[in-house]
């Protein structure tokens, strides 16, 4: 077993990918957390950059998407600066750091995501970053193409899960067992057309990285059905019960303990309902 001293170290080839130690790979000090609180400021680089962040089963590029979603989340803007700017000393493009933000805008709402987005172009501006946004979105289609793709999407993602909520509206995948009413027949168009047509096909980012953004978020916002239903989805397009465990425990030190334990517990239920099924 690695002494703590080991762990500790093992952190610098991480902190120094995401561009956070200097010229010699030794990490930058946090000025105030080594003044105040200096233990802490060696148990998150221990804990968090030598243990989590150096685990199998999530890559790097997979745990700074699943980082900057939940923190944008969060509200913790300034830690949100701090890791888009990781993000692109790791190798994620500017469009791409946009796109996981875009993500997550019908999950976490239009506020936060503006409010993301903001912080990331003065991160841009602050570096001298002319962007290349994918332009996608055609305002001319036809409505019902619109909402066919986001039928195909969400049915490609959830499964049958959409069908069975589309009475109640359940277009993130959340069902309320109720009878149809109006309002939510045009929810259930609304999501399907621009979470699911607009949103999730978007290039940029593959569908299992928008998984893991979307899982990131809904540990957050999510019902339990609702990150019941992604947690199946993530299976679906081919996330692994390895990756989606990591995923929560990698969390943890973002989210807290409590919050992150019960989203694998979710995750628990579903996997054994999967091996039952199977068997």
């Amino acid at each position: 077993m690695a002494t703590l001293d080991e762990r500790f170290r093992s952190g610098y080839p991480i902190l120094s990918r995401l561009g956070r130690a200097d010229a010699d790979g030794v990490p930058v000090v946090n000025p105030m957390l080594s003044t105040i609180a200096p233990d802490l400021w060696r148990i998150i680089g221990e804990a968090c950059f030598g243990v989590l962040w150096n685990r199998p089963g999530l890559n790097i590029e997979q745990r700074s998407m699943a980082t900057i979603s939940i923190i944008a989340v969060l509200r913790r803007d300034d830690n949100l600066k701090g890791h888009i700017e990781s993000g692109l000393d790791l190798g994620l493009s500017p469009a791409q750091i946009v796109e996981i933000i875009l993500q997550i805008f019908f999950y976490a709402g239009a506020p936060i995501g503006t409010t993301a987005l903001d912080i990331a172009n003065n991160v841009f501006q602050e570096r001298a970053i002319v962007v290349q946004p994918y332009r996608v979105f055609d305002p001319t289609e036809d409505p019902e193409e619109l909402y066919r793709r986001g039928l195909a999407k969400r049915q490609e993602v959830l499964g049958d899960v959409s069908i069975a909520g589309a009475a109640a509206g359940a277009g993130a995948g959340d069902t309320a067992g109720t009878a149809a009413d109006p309002v939510d027949d045009d929810w259930e168009r609304y999501l399907l057309e621009y979470l699911w047509g607009s949103v999730w096909p978007r290039p940029g980012l593959d569908t299992q990285s928008r998984m893991i953004c979307t899982l990131a978020a809904l540990t957050i916002t999510g019902s339990e059905v609702a990150l019941t239903n992604h947690i199946r989805g993530a299976r679906r397009v081919g996330l692994t019960e390895e990756q989606i465990n990591e995923l929560f425990f990698h969390l943890t030190f973002y989210t807290g303990a409590p919050i992150a334990r019960q989203s694998r517990g979710l995750a628990r239920q579903v996997f054994n309902k999967q091996t039952k099924f199977q068997s």
